[in-house]
């Protein structure tokens, strides 16, 4: 009886193990991430509208930024919560496959970078020196930062991403 017992409770972590595989991982930009983060944003953006108007000013996101992922969580929680929100978050990340609303937001973020940096580094190449030693000082430092890899994922997937990326360069003229 133990023995079997110890069997079931072994495939059933086997189980567990294999669907956990199934999920791409939501921290770094991979086409199955990115595809998730598209087909959720809709019914993520009320939800962001709120966690958004938690920091209202730079040093409050950068200090905000600069949290471990699990206190993002927990600062995003207690102003969801606080805002009746909780429960529909929840329903909405266990729709698209998100473990938390920040697991979104960071993705979103890393994205957001990403893009800029494509268009930054893309621009760089069609100015002169002096401008582009310009636009670099007033750069983001979070899209200097972005790794190259990113970017040629972004280059990559630019037809995929191209409603993406035509809303956001519209934003940033």
């Amino acid at each position: 009886m133990f023995r079997a017992l110890v069997i079931c409770i072994g495939i059933l972590g086997l189980n567990f193990v294999a669907n956990a595989q199934l999920l791409p991982s939501n921290t770094n930009l991979n086409a199955q991430s990115v595809q998730r983060w598209m087909q959720s944003n809709r019914d993520m953006a009320p939800i962001m509208q709120v966690v958004d108007s938690m920091n209202t000013t730079d040093a409050e996101i950068k200090a905000f930024d600069t949290l471990p992922s699990v206190e993002q969580d927990k600062k995003i929680d207690a102003v969801l919560k606080s805002k009746n929100l909780q429960v529909t978050a929840e329903q909405i990340i266990h729709k698209y496959g998100w473990k938390t609303v920040g697991e979104y937001m960071r993705l979103s973020t890393k994205l957001g970078n990403a893009i800029a940096a494509y268009f930054l580094f893309g621009d760089l190449g069609k100015v002169t020196e002096e401008q582009a030693k310009q636009l670099k000082e007033k750069a983001d430092p979070a899209v200097l930062a972005v790794p190259r890899s990113d970017i040629e994922f972004i280059k990559r997937n630019e037809k995929a991403l191209q409603q993406y990326i035509q809303a956001y360069g519209a934003g940033r003229g």
